[in-house]
């Protein structure tokens, strides 16, 4: 089904005190495979304490620098592998890698003359960063605006390339970095002289203001939004209350927000059809579905396992389940019965799930 390679570790820059890039060199055979577009990710997986565990992290180098690939990880509170890799990974040590994938990129064109709204925060930075590099250096008629947020300068990931970005495109990239708890020696840098910097959250007021203080160049726009939950649903209230069109906002969730949680039912009874093969396996109270997949050695495709990817969505066909979280899902799966296999827990004795790789 999915088919790693292993790729070699060139490099590994730490890019603040909690977070590190992670640069791989791609073999000339498999430069076809790895081609890739703004915005996609790579899975990397992991044996960890005997367990086999996979994550999805953003690429942040650009389609243009052909040979190597690069993610950004920020560590995470009771993180398993953001720690792990922050803690551990060596240059010179091979990972295990699946191709890129993702529907949330670009698709850069040197024929474009458009208007790129970028917003960002956190680690959400990784995919933007990406799409942000390749739209400057292909499209010379686009111009980019960006405003990216963070807790304070301490937590800016490539801040010193972002700069350098803005310097170098000065006439075509607009950036305003936004910050929530920004250091007191940083007073200076919200002053009226210096436009570069604000402080607060990404909030639907400022989105509304940013654009307005920042017109589009090209009425052919796109908006692209990456990161926590919050800030996520703050953006697209922002600009779908100045009507722009659903199809022109683009989103790509960083970790996940709030979540319910339930044991659900004990010993529950799952028949996973996985590509037109039949398999049952008992699910014990409290483990999701995928993971008791993976108990089981079968192999199903999988990912982040935060709910955010949407690696592992299959079509629930019989009994009911509780989910953590749906955010790789809309409305209208979860209504034709879609589920996330890595967030679901059963409620019903039986289940029936159809998985496809």
């Amino acid at each position: 089904m999915s088919k790693f390679f292993p790729l070699k570790v060139v490099q590994v820059t730490e890019e603040t005190q909690d977070s590190k890039s992670v640069e791989f060199q791609i073999p000339q055979d498999l430069l076809h495979t790895f081609q890739y577009q703004s915005g996609q990710y790579l899975t990397l997986r992991f044996n960890i304490n005997g367990e086999e565990v996979r994550r999805a992290y953003s690429l942040c180098s650009s389609p243009h620098n052909q040979g190597s690939l690069k993610v950004g990880v920020k560590r995470v509170k009771g993180g398993l592998v953001s720690n792990y890799i922050n803690d551990r990974i060596k240059v010179g040590q091979t990972l295990d890698v699946l191709p890129p994938m993702g529907d949330f990129f670009v698709e850069a064109n040197p024929e474009n003359y458009k208007s790129y709204y970028l917003f960002a925060a956190g680690s959400g930075i990784t995919p933007i960063l990406s799409i942000l590099r390749t739209v400057l250096e292909t499209e010379l008629n686009s111009h980019v605006y960006m405003v990216y947020g963070n807790k304070n300068q301490n937590t800016i990931m490539f801040d010193n390339e972002i700069k350098d970005l803005h310097k170098q495109y000065a006439d075509r990239f607009h950036l305003k970095y936004t910050l929530s708890k920004p250091k007191s020696s940083w007073s200076g840098l919200f002053s009226s002289k210096n436009k570069a910097f604000r402080k607060g959250r990404i909030d639907p007021n400022y989105v509304r203001q940013f654009i307005s203080d920042n017109p589009p160049y090209a009425q052919n726009t796109e908006y692209y939004v990456c990161g926590p939950e919050a800030m996520i649903s703050n953006t697209k209230q922002a600009l779908e209350s100045i009507d722009i069109p659903e199809n022109r906002i683009h989103i790509e969730y960083f970790g996940t927000g709030s979540t319910k949680t339930n044991e659900g039912v004990d010993n529950a009874i799952l028949t996973a059809i996985i590509n037109e093969e039949s398999f049952d396996v008992t699910i014990p109270k409290s483990k999701t579905i995928l993971r008791t997949l993976l108990d089981n050695k079968l192999d199903v495709p999988y990912s982040c396992e935060g709910g955010v990817c949407g690696m592992c969505k299959c079509k629930l066909t019989k009994g009911e389940v509780s989910m953590n979280n749906t955010m790789a899902l809309d409305e209208s799966e979860i209504e034709e019965g879609f589920i996330l296999a890595c967030q679901s827990v059963a409620l019903t004795k039986t289940l029936e799930v159809h998985i496809n790789d």
